[in-house]
């Protein structure tokens, strides 16, 4: 995706290929469980453990993993939406979008935490007191890991989606020294 418009939008989607993948991991998982559940040497405490749970936790990933990318990809929801004054993330348990105004933050960087890529949010030192006050307490707790861990309150996922974490990054900062600019004038 280029940037050829400094003010349009952006919509950045999570690919259908990757989590097609993990559906068919699950499945994968489901059929071993399925297996140990048939086979008559198995003891009944694996047969449970290890097959009937197996079976039903990895076959209703599959098809949860099956059914959200396909709702994702007949719908076109993208799960990142980056616009010349601030950035959408699309929430899969609300089915709605949480905003980052680019007035409370003072950069975006790409962070690995493990094998995961994201880009946290390094919010201006007001807006990430109010953020952190308006929280529930588990949310506090959350905010509190993550700032212990990484360096800010809260990051973007970024290794599931159709576009690089780099890539993404880039074109945050440059938004965010646009609007910046913008602001300076």
């Amino acid at each position: 995706m280029k940037l050829t418009d400094k003010h349009s939008e952006i919509r950045i989607y999570q690919s259908v290929w990757k989590n097609m993948f993990f559906a068919v991991c699950c499945l994968a998982f489901a059929i071993v469980g399925y297996l140990i559940m048939i086979d008559p040497s198995t003891k009944w405490p694996t047969k449970i453990f290890g097959g009937l749970l197996n079976m039903i936790f990895f076959g209703y990933a599959s098809v949860f993993f099956a059914i959200m990318a396909s709702h994702k990809r007949i719908c076109r929801i993208p799960f990142l939406i980056i616009y010349a004054n601030r950035l959408e993330i699309y929430k899969q348990r609300n089915g709605s979008y949480h905003t980052i105004n680019y007035a409370d933050v003072k950069k975006f960087r790409l962070v690995k935490v493990h094998s995961s890529k994201m880009i946290a949010v390094d919010y201006k030192t007001t807006p990430l007191i109010h953020k952190f006050e308006e929280a529930s307490d588990l949310k506090q707790s959350i905010m509190n890991f993550n700032f212990n861990e990484i360096g800010a309150i809260e990051n973007i996922p970024v290794h599931n989606l159709t576009m690089k974490g780099k890539e993404i990054c880039d074109i945050l900062n440059s938004r965010l020294n646009c609007w910046q600019e913008k602001l300076a004038e």
